[in-house]
């Protein structure tokens, strides 16, 4: 549970550079400890005779260099959360107590200061999906089921030529199961592959969703509402949110499709969270990703929070 805490007396404080509004890596990892924590941009509201907390956690190069500067000032460990190549390059796991580290930002450096995850820390997990669930069920109940829930993204774009076949695929695949497709288009995805794809999915029973329309983003509701998840052109961030789902998630494609992304998607594959689509939506033995739970049992342990 997410408890956010505005008085001075929170045990974990998060400190990030993240544009407002926007939660960033440390606002995730600070959402799995289960307690109270106190956000912030920088330290000018943390007024002189304010206890210190027992942890700091930081995203951003300003952020981090505000968390060092409380290190020096109180002794409390930071932990920083890595959200770029730029940052993953000048931290490289000192001078903090810890650096969580995505596999995109691989570094050759060893420490035991770096704690490599598989991709970003998002606030997304399995439970935030079961939350959706019982807020979307009843407005989605009248698809036919099983439910295929399709984020179409701009990680990686496809050719209108890819787009047509992948999508002409999807559809026929789901009129042989007699489901629904669920489409999320997200930011970023061109106007022309998003018909295309659209089209292409022929006569299935489908609901399209695309961003920049005026109701809110129901993508959410619809992968918590879905029976399988397919995944194309993922970003890291939304490969990391479609894996902590508690179904099968597919990619669309095989890895080289993903940009720099690649590696993260094969890392998926490697440990069991996806597959690559074929024509099949069967189940498999499988965990949600929740690299933040695991960071923060990780630093729990470390610094006896």
């Amino acid at each position: 549970m997410m408890v956010q805490e505005t008085t001075c007396d929170a045990p974990l404080w998060v400190i990030e550079s993240s544009a407002p509004g926007r939660i960033g890596p440390a606002h995730a990892l600070a959402s799995r400890f289960d307690c109270s924590f106190r956000r912030m941009r920088d330290l000018r509201n943390a007024e002189t005779g304010w206890r210190p907390p027992r942890l700091v956690l930081t995203s951003g190069i300003g952020a981090g260099l505000a968390g060092l500067a409380l290190r020096r000032r109180s002794g409390v460990p930071v932990v920083h959360c890595s959200s770029g190549r730029l940052s993953a390059t000048l931290t490289g796991g000192r001078p903090f107590d810890a650096v969580i580290l995505p596999l995109m930002h691989h570094t050759e450096r060893r420490s035991p200061h770096i704690i490599p995850v598989l991709g970003p820390l998002t606030i997304v997990s399995a439970e935030l999906y079961k939350r959706a669930r019982r807020v979307w069920t009843e407005r989605l109940e009248h698809l036919p089921e099983p439910r295929i829930a399709v984020v179409l993204d701009a990680g990686e774009i496809l050719t209108p030529a890819e787009a047509d076949a992948a999508a002409r695929h999807l559809g026929l695949t789901v009129q042989d199961y007699r489901g629904s497709v669920l489409l999320s288009v997200s930011e970023g995805v061109p106007a022309d592959i998003a018909d295309t794809f659209i089209g292409a999915l022929g006569d299935c029973y489908k609901l399209v969703w695309r961003h920049g329309e005026p109701d809110d983003n129901p993508t959410l509701g619809f992968i918590g509402c879905a029976d399988t998840v397919v995944v194309y052109g993922g970003r890291a961030a939304t490969l990391a949110e479609t894996a902590a789902a508690d179904m099968p998630v597919f990619l669309g494609s095989a890895p080289g499709r993903f940009g720099r992304n690649n590696r993260m998607a094969r890392a998926l594959i490697a440990n069991g969270y996806v597959r690559v689509f074929d024509s099949d939506f069967s189940p498999w033995p499988r965990d949600p990703l929740d690299e933040a739970s695991r960071a923060a049992t990780l630093l729990r342990t470390r610094f006896d929070f």
